[in-house]
C-alpha cells in the first residue's frame, strides 16, 4: 500500500480520488518491480481500493489466480468527522484457498 501519492494541494485533494492515470502508473510501477525481481513469472493486479492518497493493490502471480476468491475492497474516511478523506483506511479481504487474508493500509492522525 501506499500512503500520501497526491500531491497535497487544493487542486489535488479535490481530483485525487478520480486520479486514474495517477493509479494506474503506480499500478505498472509495482507490477514492472515484481516481474523483475521475480524472473519467469507474470503478476495480474486483481484487486485495488484507493481514497485520498492512501492505495492499497493486491497483485496476484498468474498461476496463482484460481486459488483467489471472495475478494472484497472497503475504504473508510476518518478525517474531519468521517466527512473527509484526508485521513482513513483502505483494505483488501481474499481468500487464497482455504485461507482468509485481509490487507489493511491506514493513514491516521498524529498523536
Amino acid at each position: 500500500g501506499l500512503q500520501e501519492m497526491v500531491d497535497l494541494d487544493v487542486i489535488g485533494s479535490v481530483m485525487c480520488n478520480k486520479d486514474s492515470d495517477r493509479v494506474n502508473n503506480w499500478e505498472q510501477i509495482f507490477k514492472q518491480g515484481l516481474q523483475k525481481r521475480i524472473e519467469g513469472h507474470k503478476f495480474t493486479c486483481m484487486m485495488r481500493k484507493v481514497m485520498f492518497g492512501c492505495l492499497i493493490l493486491l497483485f496476484v502471480r498468474d498461476d496463482s489466480i484460481n486459488s483467489v476468491k471472495k475478494m472484497c475492497t472497503s475504504k473508510v474516511k476518518t478525517g474531519a468527522g468521517g466527512m473527509a478523506a484526508n485521513k482513513g483506511s483502505t483494505s483488501i479481504r481474499f481468500n487464497y484457498e482455504d485461507t482468509s487474508l485481509m490487507f489493511l493500509n491506514c493513514h491516521l492522525t498524529s498523536g
